[in-house]
């Protein structure tokens, strides 16, 4: 395993970020102190082709100003939350507006667009780096003064990442990663020519404000535990589909019952990603509205989104005693032809 340390930029705000960059024979990774982006990610194809998986930008500035949540840690809470509120202990905590009358990913200013503490290390030829930032009590209406940690582990062909939030009162957090992954290699082809398999139940349908509404077990327009060609799904008139503008941006309820979570393939470069985590929801999203439709997919391992709203008997409560923790692996290597 090999480190190099580079200054990447310096924010609006006068910080310096740095980019962390892990190389080993199976991967090649750069990851930035500013929201815990992976700006790439680099794996072979079967020939032994390096090429960058993760859409990323070039320049900080962009992702002072990005939109789409690109391949950052992402929270207090994933997802939307109907009408930006949030309810503990009875106490109602009105949260930012950043998407329509709901909440997104907690808010404009969160954990995604600020400057972490960041320590990097080789430990017995694993790569590590530690990120560690504070959000104060009603940050973006959330309630808790929280202590975040998050360590990327990069061994072999994985990536674990640990989520960790240390809060002194009651709250609530879901966090993720937003990473989009077009396996395709430097971003030849959309993702439309690639398979996914997710190892699930069900999905939740979704209303017109992509909000969770029901859980289905229906498989019309995706198959459960089998592998979907993406352009068919893409291409699908499900009004599942439809809603979303035109692919996924769902969550799906994960069975547990196999040994990973999410499969993504390439059958033209080889390349397969394979996603296991401890969380019982895989978010899907096939990136509907980016400014180049359907170039990535993301996978966002977590809790059930809108919990409160949509599995209120699922919500965890967080505090000094009982500690947020998820992890979730990464896994990529080279697939066998058909």
């Amino acid at each position: 395993m090999k480190l190099n340390v580079l200054k990447f930029g310096q924010t609006s705000f006068g910080e310096d970020v740095f980019l962390y960059n892990f190389s080993n024979k199976y991967i090649d990774i750069e990851i930035l102190s500013y929201g815990g982006v992976i700006k790439s990610l680099k794996v072979p194809d079967r020939n032994g082709n390096f090429e960058n998986v993760v859409l990323g930008y070039n320049s900080l500035k962009e992702y002072e100003n990005d939109p789409y949540h690109y391949a950052c840690i992402t929270g207090r809470i994933a997802g939307r939350t109907k009408d930006a509120l949030l309810k503990i202990d009875g106490i109602e905590y009105q949260l930012s507006k950043n998407n329509g009358k709901n909440n997104l990913h907690g808010g404009d200013k969160t954990l995604h667009n600020r400057n972490w503490q960041s320590k990097a290390e080789i430990v017995e030829g694993e790569g590590v780096l530690t990120l560690e930032t504070f959000s104060p009590h009603l940050e973006e209406g959330f309630p808790g003064n929280v202590n975040f940690k998050v360590i990327y582990r990069i061994n072999k062909n994985k990536v674990t990442i640990e989520y960790n939030g240390f809060s002194d009162r009651n709250t609530y957090l879901n966090l993720t990663n937003h990473a989009y992954f077009n396996l395709s290699g430097d971003f030849k082809e959309t993702i439309a020519s690639q398979d996914v398999k997710i190892n699930a139940i069900g999905y939740g349908r979704v209303d017109e404000e992509t909000l969770p509404i029901s859980i289905e077990k229906e498989d019309l327009f995706i198959k459960m535990s089998k592998y979907s060609n993406l352009n068919e799904v893409l291409e699908s008139k499900h009004q599942q589909v439809k809603i979303v503008g035109g692919g996924i941006d769902h969550p799906f309820i994960l069975s547990k019952d196999s040994e990973y979570d999410v499969e993504l393939k390439d059958e033209k470069s080889g390349r397969g990603l394979f996603v296991k985590s401890d969380q019982p929801v895989a978010v899907i999203y096939t990136g509907n509205f980016l400014e180049h439709t359907h170039n990535g997919i993301c996978f966002e391992m977590q809790d059930y989104p809108d919990i409160q709203n949509f599995m209120p008997s699922k919500l965890k409560i967080y505090n000094k005693i009982e500690k947020y923790q998820q992890n979730t692996e990464f896994l990529f290597d080279i697939i066998c032809k058909n």
